[in-house]
């Protein structure tokens, strides 16, 4: 379904014998600027009124996953990826709840880890990792596409115990997927079904205070695309246990959806407005008990609900005949897993880019081979519209590596290459520090926050 304002009279917004207020949040559509630089280059991304003229549509692939684990240890997400299937998407992202908070600050979380693990064999490389106390999002892309996603970014909001804890709030990470900015949200939203405020209220703190570097997109909706997860917590308003098991059981899911918090939120205008949701076509994923798919069967016998979503906005308009586009081609839910009391949640969808977008602005000169225990010459150039820092570096990898974060040796690159022209610069791995084994290696040119600028061609080390 797609969600829209609607008339809505505020008694369905009653909840428990207490009136929700009624405030309406207008969310500016902001133009961006009419001469935007692409990727660090030349190349302008400016705003029409025009459709795509016929030109070629260029579609990449994001696939979405949420799942609020429950603390519980990592298992196979083959199925939640669906990487049984013959084509698979270019971006992975993948918003946990709830994680055990393991990790070294080296983004090899135990969840993280194991989701790298059986991403590898698919060739995808783990590019960005954000973590709050039990929030986990973890972006992947495609090796192929490594040239084409850059300009990283990512932030963080708390809102649990107001704003002092981790426990509720947002991660997000916003990158360039060839040209268009695109922004990836994962929330988890206040609990209990008498607190439908707070969680608006959690929203707008998302919202509000996650600002960006890039002054075209330094917040949230300023960006192209918008992809939003997380366990939302909206619940069933006035339904039974019984009555809503019922209903799930017949699965007459329209019915339900009609007590839904979310969908009467939105219909209100109170959050995620002119964002849409695709049709609810699953069962409750919310709450069962722990390995089994019965629902709570506790005390609290809490009525089941849609707590995990997936939402998506995008502005409307086109950029060089290039519409912004989003084609959601399905939204499951995944009742094979049991070890917590949420089911994961997924979603693909398609988004149109620039179907020629600039390659990255770092370019190497071809490299023979590198010797161990002797110094070794590399040379790059960076296109002159280009802009190089003083803690961008060079890092030495394994050609099959995994991750941004797993080089073997790095060395600091040179400010202002972008002046030097086709000769650009020459720097060396010195023999002190060149300790990485015989095999195929590849270097990447990073800035401080990650974000891929230049890769070589894979090239041997040798003895």
């Amino acid at each position: 379904m797609v969600l829209s304002k609607s008339n809505w009279t505020l008694p369905c917004l009653l909840c428990y014998g207490f009136l929700i207020p009624f405030v309406v949040y207008i969310f500016s559509d902001i133009l961006k600027s009419n001469n935007r630089l692409i990727m660090a280059t030349a190349s302008v991304k400016t705003k029409s009124s025009s459709g795509s003229g016929g030109k070629p549509k260029k579609y990449v692939g994001v696939y979405l996953c949420t799942w609020n684990v429950a603390y519980s240890k990592p298992v196979d997400l083959t199925d939640a990826l669906q990487l049984h299937q013959s084509t698979l998407p270019e971006i992975y992202a993948i918003g946990l709840q709830e994680v055990n908070n393991d990790h070294t600050g080296t983004g090899r979380n135990s969840w993280s880890a194991a989701i790298t693990d059986i991403l590898k064999p698919k060739d995808y490389v783990r590019v960005r990792v954000r973590s709050m106390q039990g929030i986990l999002l973890i972006i992947f892309a495609k090796r192929s596409i490594l040239p084409f996603i850059t300009n990283f970014e990512s932030e963080a909001t708390r809102t649990g115990l107001n704003g002092l804890w981790g426990n509720k709030g947002g991660v997000s990470v916003r990158l360039d997927i060839y040209g268009m900015n695109v922004i990836i949200v994962n929330s988890h939203l206040a609990a209990h079904r008498d607190n439908l405020l707070e969680r608006i209220e959690d929203y707008d703190s998302v919202i509000d205070h996650q600002k960006f570097k890039d002054d075209d997109v330094d917040n949230i909706m300023d960006h192209d695309y918008v992809l939003w997860m997380g366990d939302l917590n909206f619940r069933l308003n006035e339904l039974t246990k019984e009555e809503a098991i019922k209903c799930s059981e017949n699965k007459d899911y329209e019915k339900l959806l009609k007590f839904d918090q979310l969908i009467l939120a939105m219909q209100a205008g109170l959050v995620f407005e002119d964002f849409h949701e695709g049709e609810i076509s699953f069962p409750p994923t919310y709450k069962f008990d722990i390995n089994t798919d019965q629902y709570d069967s506790s005390e609290k016998q809490r009525v089941p609900a849609w707590c995990d979503r997936i939402l998506w906005y995008t502005h409307d308009t086109s950029y060089d005949d290039v519409c912004l586009d989003v084609q959601q081609l399905h939204y499951h839910s995944h009742p094979v897993y049991k070890v917590s009391d949420h089911k994961p949640v997924s979603s693909l969808f398609h988004i149109q880019v620039f179907p020629n977008p600039p390659r990255l602005p770092v370019t190497f000169y071809p490299i023979k081979e590198f010797r161990q225990k002797r110094d070794n010459l590399i040379n790059y150039k960076m296109v002159s519209s280009g802009s190089s820092y003083y803690n961008d570096w060079i890092g030495l990898y394994k050609a099959d590596f995994t991750a941004l974060t797993e080089y073997v040796t790095y060395i600091w690159a040179v400010q202002g290459v972008e002046k030097r022209g086709v000769s650009g610069v020459t720097l060396a791995f010195t023999k002190e520090w060149m300790t990485a084994p015989p095999g195929e290696y590849c270097l990447l040119y990073l800035t401080k926050n990650y974000s891929l600028l230049g890769i070589s061609q894979t090239f041997q080390v040798l003895p």
